[in-house]
């Protein structure tokens, strides 16, 4: 059974919207509810000072929790634009070391909102990740990519950057409710052997794993969760199961009952 976590941006509402919850905060939360590692969000953080991330830092070890990715939602290595790229990527590099000094031992960056059949844009996405891969390997801290929209998209995209940047040091974060136009299982059977982490959005609490919710256009979506969590079982997953959304009436519930309700839907995959 891989550990269940939880991944901050379950909170995104309380910390980003009302104001009711810090960062510095929400390591007490989550070891309230149990989780022994967590995952924090780029756009969650007050600054980047040495004092803000010294204050970070004890309170997650007071908590006695383990960091196992840090989403960062900035940047495009995409942009056609070489000078604005070239400020996006050396920018990125910097939560490297934001890693380093939370102890995280990852970082997601994603590919980008361009599209995922302009192969120029593809071309400006391996070569960013090649950069950002090499600057992984030199701090010890992984990056990973997430089917996150944009050129990631089509799991095809993902499985190409992956081939050809070709690092130890570059791999996956599959989520399992952001694949798009019923390509999921085909997403997870790539993402899943090099999967470092796993977001696990849960719509519904039905039993036997299917999700369905509407969209922001309007349009129902839908995936098996339980397959999805088969497709780990099958690739020997051994990383943390990262609950990033749930079916409840408060984010503290929606955080309690996905953790348990992912428990459960894993013993039967």
């Amino acid at each position: 059974m891989p550990e269940i976590g939880i991944a901050g941006w379950i909170f995104h509402q309380s910390i980003l919207r009302n104001k009711t919850m810090t960062l510095l905060e929400m390591p007490s939360v989550c070891k309230s509810l149990g989780v022994e590692t967590i995952e924090l969000v780029s756009t969650f953080f007050e600054s980047q000072t040495a004092q803000y991330l010294n204050q970070l830092r004890s309170a997650i070890q007071e908590q006695g929790l383990r960091v196992r990715n840090i989403a960062v939602d900035m940047g495009n290595i995409a942009n056609p634009d070489d000078v604005v790229r070239r400020t996006d990527i050396e920018a990125l590099k910097q939560w490297f070391h934001v890693a380093r000094a939370l102890g995280s031992e990852a970082i997601r960056i994603n590919s980008g909102p361009a599209s995922p059949d302009d192969r120029e844009a593809i071309e400006r996405i391996v070569e960013g990740y090649r950069e950002l891969a090499a600057e992984a390997a030199h701090t010890g801290v992984y990056l990973l990519i997430e089917n996150h929209g944009g050129a990631s998209a089509d799991p095809k995209n993902i499985q190409a950057f992956l081939d050809r940047v070709g690092s130890s040091w570059f791999r996956a974060c599959p989520d399992t409710s952001n694949f798009t136009n019923d390509t999921w299982e085909e997403g997870m059977r790539i993402m899943a052997p090099r999967a470092f982490s796993c977001h696990v959005k849960v719509h519904t609490y039905s039993p036997d794993g299917k999700q369905s919710w509407t969209w922001r256009d309007g349009q129902t979506r839908s995936y098996d969760l339980k397959r999805c969590l088969q497709i780990l079982k099958e690739a020997h997953y051994e990383g943390p199961l990262c609950v990033e959304a749930g079916a409840s009436a408060t984010e503290i519930d929606c955080a309690r009952d996905a953790i348990r309700y992912v428990r459960d839907l894993w013993a039967t995959a």
